[in-house]
Parts: C-alpha cells; structure tokens; sequence
C-alpha cells in the first residue's frame, strides 16, 4: 500500500486535478457520481495492454475534440508505476484534459466489484449514467454513433 501512495505522490495527483492522474479506490466512484450529481456522464474503464481499448481512446478522443464539455471520466486498470504511460496514451488520443484515474489497490478485483459487482475485468467497458445516475454497463467498443446518440438524449432530458 505504502508504495501505491508513494506513486501518487510522486504524480502530484489531487482530487480535483482534471488531465492529471487520480488515484481510484473503491470511494472513488461515489465521489465521482457526487461530482457529477444531477448529470449525466461517462464512465470508461480501459487498459494500456487493451487492444480494443485503443479504438475506444480513439472515438472518445473525436468526441472529446468536438465537444469540450464531454461529460468524461477515464478509468485506467493499469496501475500508478504505469503514470507516464498512461498520461502519453490519452495525450495521444487527445484526452489528456478528461478527468482520469488510475487503479490504485494491490487487488483489481475490490475496484472492480465496488464499480459493478457483475463486472468480471473484460475490457473495454463503460457505463453510461443518466442524470439520475441510473446506469447502462457495456462491454467491448461502443459505437460513435451510439455515444452521440446516447449524449443528444440526455441533453434533451430524456
């Protein structure tokens, strides 16, 4: 554990640090939901050794480019020592401005199962959380046609 701090120490990651590394653990996810109350949001889970996660960096990268107000929240399943990889990755994809975060226990399994209980680490996978904060999980890629829609929706209140 001492080591995981250590990591984010060395980041200079804080809660409130969009672009910027956060550490997750298994409170992060109501706080987020808190940062987000009233609106809806994407919660996205993906992986550096994730071959199919690239192609979801890269639809949400078009969409962050056209909408800077995309409701985003990255989750990386790496760990803290993996910080610069990470960082370079979603520079890459254009998002390294989204608010992100980075699994921060020895044991995936607790970050998984305090997300969804259901989830068994298949990547990538997201959540699409309404206003209310009911959420849609989905494995594998989700389409740019399907986030879009998706996103026009909530706008509208629906």
């Amino acid at each position: 554990m001492r080591a995981w701090l250590l990591a984010f120490a060395l980041l200079g990651a804080t809660p409130a640090d969009a672009g910027k590394l956060q550490p997750f653990t298994g409170d992060s996810l109501p706080a987020i939901q808190k940062q987000f109350a009233g609106r809806p949001f994407i919660l996205t889970l993906w992986s550096l050794t994730c071959h199919h996660c690239v192609k979801e960096l890269q639809t949400l990268g078009r969409l962050a480019r056209h909408d800077r107000a995309l409701p985003l929240v990255i989750v990386s399943t790496d760990s803290p020592a993996e910080a610069r990889e990470i960082r370079a990755a979603l520079q890459r994809f254009g998002l390294d401005h989204v608010d992100t975060w980075v699994f921060a226990d020895a044991v995936p399994e607790r970050l998984r199962y305090s997300i969804d209980p259901a989830w068994r680490g298949e990547l990538p996978r997201s959540y699409l959380f309404d206003a209310a904060h009911g959420r849609e999980a989905h494995s594998g890629l989700l389409g740019e046609a399907r986030l879009k829609d998706w996103l026009k929706r909530q706008r509208a209140g629906k």
